[in-house]
Formats: C-alpha cells, structure tokens, sequence
C-alpha cells in the first residue's frame, strides 16, 4: 500500500473479490467517477482503457486515460494525459511520458481502476502546483 489514506471503497476487498472483476471496476467507477467510460477494442470487444476528464483544485481540466495492460490486475495500468503538451522537465513522469502516480513495485490487485483514477486526481493537482510555483508539492519518492 501507499502511504495516501485510501477510501476503501477504491479496493477490492470482501465480497468484490468473488465477482466478476470488471463488473466491480464499473461500479467503482460510476459511483466514485461517473464522468469515465470505459474504451474497448471494436475488433475483439476488449476493454482497453478507461478515460475521462478530472477537474484541479485551481479549475483546470485534464483528460485522462488509463490505460489497461492485458495481464491486468497483475500489472498496474499506466496513466497518460494524451490531450495535455507537459513541460519536458516536469518532474514525476517515465521516460515514455506516461506519469508516475506510483512506483510499479507497490501496485497491489487489490487497487482498482478507480483508484489509479484518484491518483491520477492527485498528480495532476500537483502538477498545476508545479506550473504556477516551479515546486512539487508533498513528499516524493525516489523513481
């Protein structure tokens, strides 16, 4: 786990671990997100990622993709911004410009679509901080 207080509602926990998993993600992410929809491939029907806009602190909108890695929930989702130009010095990224809401050694199966969705929330606060100040907010950890 990270050290952020986490709803557990963002978890799968209990009686969400005998049902369908993306039957479950759904209904996390209407309840917590309704503003995301999932995206399948039209070929093979899959879902590939789930995407939508997140409002900061200071009023800006970000779209968001998470995006969905076949093994998933074994492999933590990666989390772009593909309608957002980000500074190349901006920090907390991977070299292929997706953002580090996390280190992958701490994903869990036990966190949800919905949860990488309030990570996402979270980076892109800070990054708003980061524009106007020139300082990344928080504790941070080695990548």
């Amino acid at each position: 786990m990270t050290d952020m207080a986490t709803n557990r509602g963002l978890l799968f926990m209990g009686d969400d671990l005998s049902r369908p998993r993306m039957a479950v993600e759904s209904e996390k992410i209407k309840r917590y997100f309704p503003q995301f929809r999932f995206k399948a491939k039209k070929s093979r029907g899959t879902v590939t990622s789930v995407e939508g806009d997140l409002e900061t602190n200071d009023g800006n909108s970000y779209y968001v993709k998470i995006k969905i890695p076949d093994d998933y929930p074994y492999t933590m989702p990666s989390v772009s911004l593909p309608e957002t130009n980000i500074d190349s010095d901006c920090p907390h990224r991977y070299g292929n410009k997706k953002l580090c809401v996390m280190k992958y050694d701490q994903w869990t199966s036990n966190y949800s679509l919905a949860f990488m969705i309030a990570k996402a929330a979270i980076w892109i606060n800070k990054y708003d901080v980061w524009q106007r100040t020139g300082h990344w907010p928080g504790r941070q950890q080695e990548h």
